[in-house]
């Protein structure tokens, strides 16, 4: 719901801004065209007869016999610039001077109609007037060539024009404003019950929305994709449980039989009486039958770790402690010739506290030592733990590392989730024949034990090294560290006195 809201206030947000665009874009539409209409009033005739009329005053002058007339260049200057006729009144209000005077234009003119065509037309010509020493000056332009208004305001209305303007501004933007809350809460109410219904498909629980208004076709939508969702969840319930049980009823089936091969190879195997041949056919077949007890055992545990049904017997321990105590189990049962195990734990390990499954970490750990032996004819085994700072958050590293031949890319990838290669290109790495995904269970059930701590596996870039990142719960106080120490700790150290 609070994204839904999110969305509310943003699209207002928007509105607001589409708004305050649209207004400044009017304002300079409305500045355009005030410029527009202003420089056709420039190169207007018009404009033009405004210039020619106090250009062609100048030109007026005297003859010999005192009379008023237009110079030879005053002339020319009406014909070029496209003047109809012009003509000079007395106070008299008589034509005293004219140049291409219409006939229907008369002769004398009373002081009304003075007044008359200097404010609007004379016999529909548009005509501007100058008044001159000489006498008034007209000229005329053609019929249809400029229109005259008349346009008055008070002063107080001038200058009250730039308050009106805001008003006018503002109000704009208060209705769009409106406007866009109105909408945008009629969008949200529309919306509302589909947030709800995929807050609930994502927890799980059934939903039904409407079908009807602005978002039904959604609603319909959503309701088939919820019912279909839950068809799958019911189908895939189903297969994990019966999955989980069918390995729960082969893993029962075949322990005692298997149990009864182990003991039967074990007497035959220490059977004094048989020859060796067979004393140590039957120590190959106790071997490989007991690999495929632990193998069962994997299953069940990968299968249990992957439906959340392994209960975890959660503890604090000190991961310092852990990782000795493990390097300790691996060298008092012997290494083969060709395999070292060393211990690297930073000092800063030794106060923390991890909570967890004891049991399950030792597995997963056993697991990564066991993996590097298998795979490699001699290595060198790192044991390391350290103290990693990831943002403000202290994280437990703990990694095993040999300088064998690595894990391959594949399984790196298959682990890791990423897409499989095909072809024959996925042959190779490994040692394992395209198509055939490798036995990977060892390493699964280390991901899936450290998934359940709420850490992360990952892998160096060559893929000798296995990390695994653990949540740090505390430190130890100092007085736990006077505790008697245990017999792996005694076994490791040594029992020094004076501690």
């Amino acid at each position: 719901m609070k994204s839904l809201f999110k969305i509310y206030r943003r699209y207002i947000f928007s509105a607001a801004w589409i708004a305050g665009t649209v207004i400044l874009v009017n304002m300079l539409a409305l500045f355009g065209v005030s410029a527009y209409f202003h420089s056709q009033s420039r190169n207007s005739p018009a404009r033009g007869t405004r210039l020619r009329v106090t250009q062609t005053a100048a030109m007026l002058e005297q003859g010999p016999d005192g009379a008023v007339r237009m110079s030879e260049e005053g002339t020319a200057y009406l014909d070029s610039s496209g003047a109809a006729f012009a003509f000079l009144l007395n106070d008299a209000g008589d034509v005293i001077w004219d140049w291409r005077l219409p006939d229907e234009i008369p002769s004398h003119f009373t002081l009304g109609e003075v007044a008359s065509f200097s404010r609007w037309y004379l016999k529909d010509y548009p005509v501007r007037v100058w008044n001159c020493a000489d006498g008034l000056l007209v000229i005329g332009e053609p019929k249809l060539t400029a229109s005259k208004y008349s346009v008055e305001f008070s002063r107080d209305s001038i200058r009250n024009v730039p308050y009106f303007l805001l008003a006018l501004v503002g109000a704009n933007i208060l209705l769009v404003l409106i406007l866009a809350v109105l909408s945008g809460y009629r969008l949200y109410a529309s919306l509302m019950p589909l947030a709800s219904g995929i807050d609930s498909l994502a927890s799980g629980r059934r939903i039904l929305v409407p079908e009807q208004g602005l978002t039904g076709d959604l609603g319909k939508k959503l309701n088939q994709a919820a019912r279909m969702l839950e068809q799958q969840r019911s189908n895939l319930a189903k297969r994990d449980t019966a999955r989980t049980e069918w390995i729960s009823g082969v893993s029962h089936d075949i322990r005692t039989p298997l149990s009864m091969v182990m003991g039967y190879a074990d007497n035959l195997e220490n059977d004094a009486a048989l020859p060796e041949e067979s004393r140590k056919q039957a120590g190959i077949i106790k071997e490989q039958s007991l690999k495929i007890k632990t193998l069962i055992e994997d299953l069940n545990l990968t299968s249990k770790l992957e439906y959340q049904m392994q209960p975890l017997r959660m503890e604090t321990y000190v991961p310092a402690a852990l990782l000795r105590s493990v390097a300790v189990s691996y060298l008092n049962g012997g290494l083969a010739e060709g395999y070292e195990l060393e211990a690297d734990i930073g000092e800063e390990l030794e106060g923390l506290v991890l909570t967890g499954d004891v049991r399950l970490m030792t597995r997963a750990l056993h697991n990564l030592i066991g993996n590097s032996i298998r795979h490699n004819t001699g290595c060198r085994i790192v044991l390391s733990g350290s103290l990693l700072q990831q943002g403000t958050v202290s994280v437990c590293r703990i990694g095993v590392k040999d300088d064998g031949a690595g894990i391959p890319r594949e399984i790196r990838g298959i682990l890791e989730d990423r897409p499989m290669k095909r072809g024959a290109d996925a042959a190779g790495e490994d040692g394992h024949p395209a198509g055939q995904p490798p036995h990977i269970m060892g390493l699964r059930i280390v991901k899936q034990i450290v998934s359940a701590h709420g850490g992360r596996m990952d892998f160096s870039e060559d893929g000798r090294e296995v990390i695994l990142l653990l949540p740090v719960t505390g430190a130890l106080e100092k007085d736990t560290k006077k505790e008697k120490k245990r017999w792996w700790e005694v076994l490791w150290y040594g029992d020094v006195k004076g501690e």
